[in-house]
């Protein structure tokens, strides 16, 4: 059994795993992620305090405290925080299945 608190930012994932992966992240007021590609990996975002605004394929999606955000594989998106209070979430990316 592996227990680690995710509320801080850095590395969450459980050295054993080999399929997942997850962070936390903090982003103060105007702070973004920059566009990326989880390349071949699903990835879903939780967001813990704030707001995060998501962009995927050109669309801005506001995400508030509470709700979960799914971007599919080998998707260009990027994670903003636009509002004044500082944003909290954790990721994780899964490994497609070979």
């Amino acid at each position: 059994m592996w227990v680690k608190a995710f509320r801080e930012p850095g590395k969450v994932s459980p050295p054993e795993a080999r399929a997942i992966s997850s962070s936390c992240v903090r982003l103060a007021a105007g702070e973004r992620v920059g566009e990326h590609v989880t390349a071949a990996r699903e990835e879903l975002l939780f967001v813990l305090e704030g707001e995060a605004t998501v962009f995927v394929s050109g669309t801005a999606t506001a995400v508030p405290a509470g709700n979960a955000a799914y971007v599919p594989p080998d998707t260009p998106h990027d994670v903003a925080n636009v509002a004044t209070a500082p944003l909290v979430y954790v990721y994780v990316t899964a490994r497609l299945a070979a």
